[in-house]
This record gives structure tokens, C-alpha cells and sequence, in this order.
């Protein structure tokens, strides 16, 4: 018996292509933490922004072991505040090296170059707040 295709609407379409693009999203960053020596990133989650320019939130974490490195200074592709929410990691930005200990909290603007190490002998976590364009 030959089986006709369903007719799709949009949202069923759209909700297919979120879930692609998360798939591959995932990809992507799995495949940036194995390229970061003793660095693991994951996405904690995602919500809507009322920020004009924004149009959504996500927050991430980055685990540093001890000696870990995101490696060479990186160009930032969105605005995110970062916090150092434990452990201490020395953050180069744009050429220029500060420490952020526990409680830090700094920004980044797109294009930012930016790199960290965990120059410490326990675990440090960096807390990033993704503000994504619409």
C-alpha cells in the first residue's frame, strides 16, 4: 500500500530545523571542548531576552582542571558577561592579562580575543551569559 506524505505545517517544520540546528549546535560544541586542553564547556540553558538586540539568553559553563587552556586567544562571536564562579583562571583579553579569582565578573563585546588558563592546582569554573542576537 503506497503511503502519501502528510502534509507539514509550519510549525512542525520549524520545530524540525530547532531540532536540527540543536544537533549540530552540539556537535560544535562538543568538538570545541575536545580542541581545549583540560576544558570541558556545556550549555546549562537557553531562554528568551527582553534585552533590545538580544533575543535570547543562554548560559554555559566551562570546567578548567588544573593546567587547562582554551588555547590560543579566540575571536568572541556574540556579547557575554563571564564570572569566575570558582577556582582562579588567568583570562588574556585583547592582549592584556588579568586574574579572576572567585566572584569575578567581566565582559566580553564581539570580536573580543580572549583565552584562559587554570594556572592553579584545583578546579576552576567560568560561568558565561551568551547574549545572542536576533
Amino acid at each position: 500500500m503506497e503511503q502519501r506524505p502528510e502534509k507539514l505545517d509550519r510549525r512542525t517544520v520549524l520545530l524540525g530545523l530547532a531540532g536540527a540546528s540543536a544537533v549540530v549546535a552540539s556537535g560544535t560544541s562538543s568538538s570545541m571542548a575536545q580542541e581545549r586542553k583540560g576544558v570541558e564547556v556545556k550549555v546549562i540553558r537557553s531562554s528568551p531576552s527582553m534585552v533590545p538586540g538580544f533575543a535570547k539568553v543562554q548560559l554555559r559553563e566551562a570546567v578548567y582542571e588544573p593546567g587547562g587552556t582554551s588555547g590560543s586567544p579566540s575571536a568572541m562571536k556574540n556579547a557575554m558577561i563571564c564570572e569566575c564562579s570558582m577556582g582562579s583562571l588567568e583570562v588574556t583579553q585583547d592582549g592584556k592579562t588579568f586574574t579572576a579569582n572567585t566572584g569575578h565578573i567581566w565582559t566580553c563585546n564581539v570580536g573580543t580575543l580572549e583565552g584562559a588558563s587554570n594556572k592553579g592546582t584545583s578546579r576552576a569554573v567560568m560561568r558565561i551569559f551568551d547574549l545572542l542576537p536576533a
